[in-house]
């Protein structure tokens, strides 16, 4: 069975642009997963406490023919085929790859929340999702993802980035 999913992709360690595009290029190769659409790209202010550089955020929506856990474990080994280390909780990273969402899915597991259970907090993660999607539904809150930017701070920077950056 396929499950529609969306990913949040970010970096802002080295080329971001680049790392953002090359994830998104090692996720498709992989033969479960059919990309559907991704987002423009977005400059966007990091949601830490740790001091760090702004990030390049996107989302990318796709087909995958397996569980969440298998999606899980691909997304880390990209992660760390890049160089991804976690040294520092929230700090700066070469590359994130979280699931979003995974069809209507609601889990709550020691290794996985789904949905994240920080999407409805971080514009970085709604607005390319909306772009994709406009409609969608946090399948938790049964609310439009939409209606949760009005309750985010305004201090989180997610500007749309033009295509020669």
């Amino acid at each position: 069975m396929d499950h529609k999913i969306f990913i949040g992709i970010g970096s802002n360690i080295g080329n971001s642009r680049e790392n953002c595009l090359t994830s998104i290029k090692t996720i498709s190769k992989d033969g479960r997963a059919t990309c559907i659409s991704s987002s423009s790209l977005y400059l966007t202010s990091p949601v830490s406490e740790v001091k760090q550089g702004d990030f390049i955020n996107c989302a990318i929506s796709l087909k995958w023919k397996g569980n969440p856990f298998e999606l899980l474990s691909l997304l880390q080994r990209i992660e760390t085929s890049m160089g991804r280390t976690r040294e520092i909780k929230n700090g700066p990273r070469i590359i994130d790859l979280d699931i979003l969402l995974f069809s209507d899915l609601i889990l709550s597991n020691p290794f996985l929340i789904i949905p994240h259970p920080e999407l409805h907090k971080r514009k970085f993660a709604i607005i390319p999702c909306l772009e994709i999607e406009p409609e969608i539904v946090h399948p938790l809150y049964k609310k439009p993802l939409k209606n949760f930017l009005c309750e985010i701070e305004e201090e989180q920077m997610c500007k749309k980035l033009p295509l020669d950056i």
